[in-house]
C-alpha cells in the first residue's frame, strides 16, 4: 500500500504550483496502477497513519518538509515502512538570497536569517528520517538536498504538466487563432512575483513589441494603469491558467529569483507555447525543458529580438508530443521512486 501524506493546510488553491503536483502524483499513482490512499495530515495524527500502516511494509509518500518530528516518530513506530519525501522547494536559499542582497537593511534580515536556519534544522532532520527523496527540481537536488541525504538515496522526480487531464475540454489552439503573443501569470506578491511583474513591465516596454498583445495577470493589479503599455492587457487574478496558455503564442516567466520548479514554464511547454525564461532560472530547468526553452534578459536588445522572431512560427515540439514525454518521464520517474 502506498499512502500519500499530505498536509491539511498546505495543499494550496487550485492552480497553484503545489496543488498542481499534488494532482500531477496521483494521477501518476492511479496510471501505475499501485494501490494507494491518501492521508491528510494535520499535525497532530500522526498515531493514526502509524495504527494504520501496522506492521506492513508499505510507502508512505510524505509531502515536503513539514513537521520533522512527525517523519520522526512515524519512523519510530513503523521502522519497516518506507518513506519518501517529496521535496518541492530550497526555501532556506531563497531567505540566504535574500538575507545576502538586503543585508544593510535591518528590517527584514532578521526573519530572513532566522528562516534561513529553521528552514536548514527543518530540511536536514526530514531528510535524515526519509528512506527516499523524491525531488520535483534536479537543479535543487544537485545544489542542497544532496547535502542532507546523498546522492544514494536522492531521486529525481520532476512536475509534468496535469492540466491535458484534468481539462481535456481544453486543448491548444491551433498557432493562427492564438490572441496572445505574450502573457505573463504571476500568482503571487511576494519578492518572486514581483520579479515576474518587473521583468515582464521592462520586456512590455521595448518598441520591438510595438503592436503586439500581451497581457499579464495578478501583481500587476498593484501598478498604476499609466506604468503599462497600451498593449497590455491586464487580466486580474486567473485561477486556472491553461485556458490562457493555450491561447498564447509564448509566456514569460522573467524573475530571476525563485528555486524549486517553475510549474508555469512546464505548463506552457505542454499547451505549445514558446517559454521566454530568465537566464539564471533557465539554467536550473530540467535538462528537458531547458532545450525548449529560451532564456531572455528583457535588457538584452539581441534576447528581445529573438524573443519576438519566435512568435513567427509554433515551437518545434508540437504541443501533444510534449504532453506524451511529459507523462512518460513522470511514469518513469515515480517507478523508479517507488521501488524498494
Amino acid at each position: 500500500m502506498i499512502w500519500l501524506v499530505v498536509p491539511t493546510t498546505w495543499e494550496g488553491r487550485p492552480g497553484a504550483g503545489q496543488w498542481k503536483d499534488l494532482q500531477g502524483i496521483r494521477l501518476v499513482l492511479a496510471r501505475l496502477g499501485a494501490a494507494w490512499k491518501e492521508f491528510r495530515f494535520d499535525g497532530g495524527n500522526v498515531g493514526e497513519l502509524a495504527a494504520q500502516i501496522g506492521s506492513a511494509a508499505d510507502v508512505a509518500i510524505w509531502y515536503y518538509t513539514f513537521w520533522p518530528e512527525a517523519m520522526e516518530e512515524l519512523k519510530r513506530r513503523c521502522p519497516q515502512a518506507r518513506i519518501v519525501l517529496r521535496t518541492v522547494n530550497a526555501e532556506a536559499f531563497q531567505h540566504w538570497t535574500r538575507a545576502r542582497k538586503d543585508w544593510r537593511r535591518l528590517r527584514g534580515l532578521p526573519r530572513d536569517v532566522y528562516g534561513f536556519f529553521r528552514l536548514l534544522g527543518r530540511d536536514r532532520r526530514c531528510c535524515r528520517a526519509a528512506d527516499a527523496l523524491a525531488g520535483i527540481s534536479p537543479w535543487d537536488d544537485d545544489h542542497y538536498w544532496t547535502r542532507w541525504a546523498g546522492a544514494a538515496r536522492r531521486h529525481s522526480a520532476p512536475y509534468f504538466c496535469p492540466w491535458p487531464v484534468l481539462r481535456p475540454d481544453v486543448c491548444p489552439r491551433p498557432w493562427a487563432q492564438r490572441e496572445f503573443d505574450v502573457v505573463c501569470l504571476a500568482g503571487t506578491r511576494d519578492a518572486i512575483g514581483c520579479g515576474h511583474v518587473a521583468g515582464f513591465a521592462a520586456l512590455a516596454r521595448r518598441p520591438e513589441w510595438a503592436g503586439r498583445r500581451l497581457a499579464a495577470s495578478a501583481g500587476l493589479l498593484d501598478a498604476p494603469p499609466d506604468a503599462w503599455p497600451g498593449n497590455v492587457e491586464r487580466l486580474g487574478r486567473v485561477a486556472e491558467p491553461w485556458e490562457w496558455l493555450c491561447n498564447a503564442k509564448a509566456v514569460a516567466v522573467l524573475s530571476p529569483l525563485g528555486y524549486g520548479s517553475k510549474t508555469t514554464a512546464t505548463d506552457a511547454l505542454a499547451a505549445g507555447c514558446h517559454v521566454l525564461v530568465h537566464p539564471r532560472q533557465h539554467a536550473r530547468l530540467p535538462s528537458a525543458e531547458r532545450a525548449l526553452a529560451m532564456p531572455v534578459d528583457p535588457a538584452s536588445a539581441d534576447d528581445v529580438r529573438r524573443a519576438v522572431a519566435c512568435l513567427a512560427q509554433p515551437p518545434a515540439s508540437a504541443a501533444a508530443a510534449v504532453q506524451r514525454e511529459q507523462m512518460d518521464r513522470a511514469l518513469a520517474d515515480w517507478k523508479r521512486v517507488l521501488e524498494p
